[in-house]
């Protein structure tokens, strides 16, 4: 009996930290889609945070890197050194072929065309050259606030669009769910067998206990019978 108890213990335990894994994987999912927007900036504890994609802007910052930028920025308080990110159109995989993508590179000019706009002219401090076109007013995201953490933006790509992919989501999210929901089911079961053997045990309680009162309830009369013939 205190071996079933013992390994029911276990189980429970087990159960539990099922549990508490699931809903922490769940909880991961909640926090990427909270954090994130369509036009694809992350938000963390109301700061926009980008991965360092290239070494451009080393040894200020380096790929892999984390930088945390300020999005709530006028583009006239933007002045020469600020580092900006900005969205570019450009061919980041060197196959000829150009995409929007996010950069943050250093203002090192600024330009005011004939209607009035800004244009800045930005260099990355690891280049040789300044970016080749100019980055229009509307491009700008924002002003990087100078903070830095090394090394993580790339360990939460990585994370992060593991999850997101349909192998991660079937690891981390469809295999615990349904192991939780078998083990549920299992446990309902269990709990519902364990009820209707005690219902069982009580009703057999009852008639024994019915019986017995049937039965000495008979007795009795036998012998008030027998004492009133011997009283004729």
């Amino acid at each position: 009996m205190e071996e079933n108890n013992t390994v029911k213990k276990k189980a429970y335990k087990i159960a539990n930290i099922i549990f508490w894994v699931v809903l922490a994987i769940i909880a991961i999912y909640a926090v990427i889609a909270l954090t994130s927007s369509n036009d694809g900036v992350r938000t963390i504890f109301g700061r926009t945070a980008f991965t360092v994609q290239t070494d451009s802007m080393y040894p200020v910052f380096e790929k892999g890197d984390l930088i945390y930028v300020d999005t709530d920025v006028n583009p006239e308080d933007v002045a020469r050194g600020d580092v900006i990110t900005f969205q570019a159109f450009i061919d980041v995989n060197g196959d000829g072929e150009e995409e929007w993508v996010y950069n943050s590179h250093e203002v090192i000019d600024i330009e005011t065309d004939i209607n009035g706009y800004l244009h800045f002219v930005t260099k990355g401090v690891n280049n040789d050259v300044q970016d080749p076109t100019t980055v229009h007013e509307s491009q700008l995201v924002g002003v990087w606030t100078g903070d830095t953490t090394k090394n993580l933006g790339g360990i939460i790509d990585s994370v992060v669009g593991f999850l997101q992919s349909g192998t991660g989501f079937f690891i981390f999210i469809v295999i615990p769910s349904f192991a939780f929901l078998v083990y549920e089911i299992v446990r309902f079961v269990n709990v519902m067998t364990e009820y209707k053997t005690q219902q069982i045990l009580a009703d057999r309680v009852k008639m024994q206990e019915e019986a017995l009162a049937a039965a000495r309830a008979q007795l009795e009369a036998e012998a008030l019978a027998k004492a009133e013939k011997k009283k004729v």
